[in-house]
């Protein structure tokens, strides 16, 4: 359940970095610093629209906007925040009907834009953005072919900003963000970078981002925080760094922010603090102000049931009801099947993965992994799912626990493989790594003869764990067996994450 730029440049159907990193990147990193050239102004109607659309608080956001068009109708800057309003809408709600609707927009502001005045680093800078947000639009619903050549287009008129302006901070944000990524980009998606011309790798992109969060810090601090959840998702995801990044989530202001909260409860559960993450969403802002995310519902029945909650439920049946979108659909109707099977003797479980094969899309893995269980019938192993589900949560010791009541001899092969995986994960975070590294091997050795994802992610973790201990060899190693494998779920997510291993202790 997871989002990545990389999935929205390149149409990467990533379930872990789609779940969140897509997310992220989609409504924060593209956004300009404050200027005071002409006919770019970030006037105080400009300030606090940017300030309400970050919110997620659209309508409000636009009023500004509206207001400093009357007031101030050379302001071009003006066009730039009230693209995020579309973007935002579409990419949240996941209408189809929304972008073919608000697509005249885009056209009607770039010409605008074209109007402003050529010798301020906003000029092509701004124009770049608008083709970035709407290749992110077209990416979502997969219009690969016309949001390549915009990203094309603006990744152009960023380098060409990059060499006119090379003061210009931003253009080391956005740039960086996409160097960082193209460096993870899976073979199978080489053709894309070819055509767009992009090159980059993730320490490159790394630095560059770094660059301009510490030019916020020492200059001036607008958008700041803004800039740090950026870096925070890029530390999880691309630099293996995940208690970097909870240091930077943990002090976003959540109490009037949608966006902070599902920022921070998204990294809190990525680095093992579902607790933090299930409160941050239950005290999430709510009312007509804000926009409907009901994603947030799906994340949130997600986070009860990895604790066992039997409440998980109810958010979760709030999702399929009332959104409207493709993604999440089969993967939401899979946790209600788990759900019934772990707390009502699976009364419910055939209904809902019926309804899991039958309603949603299959794009992110999360769905395809979903609607392939659908299509083979087999329900999951009870301790199995628990252990799973507690992992996932961050209960290491109850997941230890449950893989305990396991007897080896009595599971079926692709149990067998499971078990070793899990205990796998659940050793590494023990500290336990002796043994984890054990079972990771028993699950690759066995995991060649397997479609399942256990045994390419186990190689993933050798790699990371190796990594961990400065043994570059070793890791440079089981990362590659990653590539070893195919034809498995999450394979995109898992050869991306390899990658930017691989990047990180390039010699």
């Amino acid at each position: 359940m997871k989002f990545s730029y990389l999935h929205i440049v390149l149409g990467q159907k990533n379930n872990t970095i789609i779940g969140r990193l897509l997310t992220l990147t989609t409504l924060l990193f593209l956004f300009p610093t404050i200027s005071q050239a002409q006919q770019f102004t970030f006037s105080s109607n400009c300030q606090i629209a940017y300030q309400e659309i970050m919110a997620l608080r659209l309508k409000s956001g636009m009023s500004y906007i509206q207001d400093e068009q009357k007031s101030n109708p050379s302001n071009y800057l003006t066009h730039l925040i009230a693209d995020y309003n579309d973007l935002f809408t579409i990419f949240i709600s996941e209408s189809e009907s929304e972008l073919n609707k608000r697509l005249p927009n885009k056209e009607k502001r770039l010409r605008m834009l074209e109007k402003g005045d050529p010798n301020s680093p906003y000029y092509l800078y701004s124009q770049a953005e608008v083709n970035l947000h709407w290749a992110i639009a077209r990416l979502k619903f997969e219009q690969y072919y016309k949001a390549f050549w915009e990203v094309r287009k603006a990744y152009k008129l960023l380098k060409t900003n990059q060499e006119r302006f090379p003061n210009f901070k931003p253009n080391l944000k956005s740039l960086g963000i996409i160097h960082a990524f193209v460096g993870t980009i899976p073979d199978n998606y080489k053709w894309g970078v070819k055509i767009l011309g992009l090159n980059g790798e993730v320490k490159q992109g790394m630095r560059e981002v770094k660059s301009f969060l510490d030019y916020t810090k020492t200059n001036k601090r607008h958008f700041l925080e803004e800039t740090e959840a950026i870096y925070a998702f890029l530390l999880i995801y691309l630099d293996n760094n995940p208690d970097k990044a909870w240091h930077i989530a943990q002090k976003l202001p959540t109490d009037n922010n949608l966006l902070n909260a599902f920022v921070k409860s998204d990294i809190a559960a990525r680095t093992g603090r579902g607790q933090i993450a299930i409160q941050a969403l239950q005290n999430r802002p709510q009312g007509d102000d804000y926009i409907e995310f009901h994603f947030l519902d799906y994340f949130l029945g997600t986070l009860l049931l990895n604790r066992l909650d039997a409440t998980a439920k109810y958010p979760l049946q709030r999702f399929v009801n009332n959104f409207g979108g493709m993604h999440y659909i089969k993967d939401a109707y899979q946790k209600l099947a788990w759900h019934s099977l772990l707390f009502d003797n699976g009364t419910s479980y055939h209904s809902f993965m019926k309804k899991c094969q039958n309603q949603g899309a299959t794009f992110v893995d999360a769905d395809k992994q979903a609607n392939k269980t659908a299509k083979n019938g087999k329900k999951p192993k009870a301790e199995l799912l628990r252990a799973r589900l507690l992992f996932d949560g961050g209960h290491y010791q109850r997941a230890y626990n449950e893989l305990q009541q396991l007897s080896p001899n009595n599971l079926q092969q692709v149990h067998q493989l499971e078990m070793n995986y899990r205990y796998g994960r659940v050793c590494e975070k023990l500290g336990k790594k002796t043994e984890a590294i054990q079972y990771y091997q028993a699950s690759i050795q066995a995991g060649y003869q397997s479609s399942e994802y256990f045994g390419p992610k186990s190689c993933l973790q050798l790699g990371l764990l190796y990594e961990d201990e400065g043994n570059k060899e070793k890791a440079r190693t089981y990362y590659k067996k990653c590539f070893d494998f195919s034809g498995y779920e999450y394979e995109n997510s898992i050869e991306q994450q390899a990658k930017a291993g691989l990047s990180r202790i390039k010699k």
